[in-house]
Parts: structure tokens; sequence; C-alpha cells
């Protein structure tokens, strides 16, 4: 009797065994299944070409690029002329953005700093890229003189930081405006203000005052398109920094809050689209304007490539279409969002 029990026991845990063996592997497909096709996707070549071409029709149309200033070096340049071409063949820029680490890898010493024109000035020459240029600095930026970067507006026709942070608004057309956010990260992280010899500036600013500074430009925005950018990710799937603690319990809450519809931020250098579960902002990371690093994905990933490239965005009326364009002038991923 008690053998037949203790077979009979053994075969209800091994039936168990399986059952929670089996709905793992269900649980797991189920969720991988939801992105195959999307990480590291090509667009098919005709695809590619009438999606880009559709950006001829925007009323509003701009270009972002982060961890780009390598003296034209490490793809730097290709990725110049990749954003010469496409405005050449498509749409030029209204405007450009940065997310930072605009001078690898100590920064600028001064507004006359030989690398104004070595990792900027000279590269970036083609003429629909002579545009207004919004930048907000990187950590590699605060190894250097990052007041010589807001200075530097006072000099080039085209450099537009009036402060470490800010927020500018434009009008898409009559009825739809937009609102973009320059945010000041790496103050915000703590290792950067513990580091003085390093980052001598970043201590030396006041956070307290950006966030209350931050929440207060959200909660009187009442554009119908509301887009931040700093340099380090909220969310990031890379293996090298991924996610940063600070920003997830500092801005995170702020933007699902008062409703930013994308984050841009570089630091990671591949791209990345990212939307964690129940958030209704979009996470893109966009550090691609040089030298890559391997890509990764994770749970809030839903596309991921490591490729030197800018980001385009183009918004027609009520409907936004952002590319990942590499340094070959291919659209590599396509998303589109529209006005709730």
């Amino acid at each position: 009797m008690y053998t037949k029990n203790l077979k009979l026991l053994r075969k209800r845990l091994i039936i168990k065994w399986l059952l929670i063996f089996l709905f793992t592997v269900l649980w797991f497909l189920f969720f991988s299944c939801k992105n195959i096709g999307r990480w590291n996707e090509v667009l098919p070549q005709s695809q590619n070409d009438s999606l880009l071409q559709e950006t001829n029709e925007a009323e509003i149309c701009f270009f972002i690029i982060s961890d780009f200033g390598r003296n034209g070096y490490y793809y730097q340049r290709d990725v110049a002329n990749a954003m010469g071409e496409i405005s050449d063949i498509y749409q030029s820029p209204d405007f450009i953005i940065t997310c930072g680490d605009n001078f690898q890898v100590n920064g600028v010493a001064s507004t006359t700093d030989p690398l104004w024109n070595t990792s900027f000035e000279n590269v970036y020459s083609h003429p629909s890229l002579l545009v207004d240029w919004y930048p907000v600095l990187g950590n590699h930026d605060y190894k250097g003189n990052t007041q010589a970067e807001i200075e530097y507006s006072k000099i080039s026709r085209r450099w537009r930081m009036p402060d470490r942070y800010y927020s500018i608004i434009k009008y898409v057309n009559d009825s739809v405006k937009a609102r973009f956010i320059f945010i000041d990260t790496p103050p915000l992280i703590e290792k950067y203000q513990k580091q003085t010899l390093k980052y001598p500036d970043a201590s030396k600013q006041d956070t307290v005052e950006q966030i209350k500074w931050l929440k207060n430009v959200l909660k009187d925005a009442k554009e119908d398109w509301i887009f931040a950018f700093g340099h380090h990710p909220v969310y990031s799937a890379s293996k090298k920094h991924g996610n940063t603690p600070e920003l997830i319990d500092k801005l995170k809450p702020l933007f699902e809050k008062y409703g930013v519809d994308i984050y841009f931020c570089g630091h990671d250098h591949d791209f990345q689209h990212l939307k964690p579960l129940n958030s209704n902002v979009e996470y893109i990371v966009t550090g691609t304007g040089a030298t890559v690093r391997e890509s990764n994905t994770n749970e809030n990933s839903v596309f991921s490539l490591s490729e030197p490239g800018f980001t385009l965005l183009s918004i027609t009326d009520k409907t936004l279409s952002l590319f990942f364009i590499n340094k070959e002038s291919k659209a590599r991923y396509y998303f589109e969002k529209k006005i709730d």
C-alpha cells in the first residue's frame, strides 16, 4: 500500500512539474513572439523609399543626433553625410536636436576650442544642416567647460543653447503645436555629483531647482505634442549602461503624470525604442552619431539595433513618423504615433 501511494505521489509530482515547464515555455513564447520581426528588422527597400517619401509632405521635420563629437572619425562624418543625403533626396530638417556628448571625450575648453571646427562646424557642413541646432549636455561634455557650450550660442548662427535646461515651442501648423523640453541629466545622477575632479561642473548645479522647473513646464504645457530630451536614458536595454535609477525616480513620474509623448536620449550607443508595460511614454535611445556598441533587448524593448546613424521625425497634422536612419541613408526602423 505504501509503495503504491509513493508511486502515485511521484506521478503527480512529475505531471505537476511538466505542467509548470509547459506553462513557462508558452509564457516565454507568447511574450517573445509579440516582438518577433520587430527587433533588428530591416525595412524592405520599397517600403524604405515610400515611407521616407511621405516626409516631403510633413509640416515639420527634424533630426536628432547624439554621442557624435569625434573629430569626424568613428563614422561621425559618414552619419553627417547621410544626414545631408537624406535632406537632398527627401526633406531638409527645419532644425536639429542633439542629446549630448557633443564633444568626445573631454568636452570643450572654451568657445574658441579647435573642437568646434573639427567636431562640429566642418563636419556638419552640408547646406541643409545649416539650421538651428538645439543641444543638451552629456557626461563627456561635463568633463570640460560646460558654460562654453552655452556661450557658443552668442558666436554661432546655428548653435542655440540658451541654458543648461530650457524649453521651446514649435508650430506644426495653425492649429497644432509641439513643445520641446531639454533636460540637463548629468547633475541628476549621483556618480557625476560625487566625482568632482572628473566632472567639475556637475556638483555645482541646483538639481532641485531643475526638477521644480521641469514640473512647472510640464504642468503648464497645453501643446498637442510634448517631447523631452536628455542625454541619459530613463530606460535602456543596453548591457553597457542600461536603466538610470535616478531618472526613473525623478523623471518618469513627471513624464507619466503630465503626458510626455516621447523621451529621447543617447548615452548608450545604439538605436532603441522601448515601451514599458502600462506606460504611455515612448522611450527612444539614439546614441548612434559616431561609434556604436552591441545592442541588446529586454522586456521593455520594441526595437534595438547597433548601427551608426540618426533619428528623423516628421509631423503631418496629427501624425508623427519616426525613422532610424543608418549611415548608408537607409531607414532601418519606422514608428508612427497619432495625437489622441
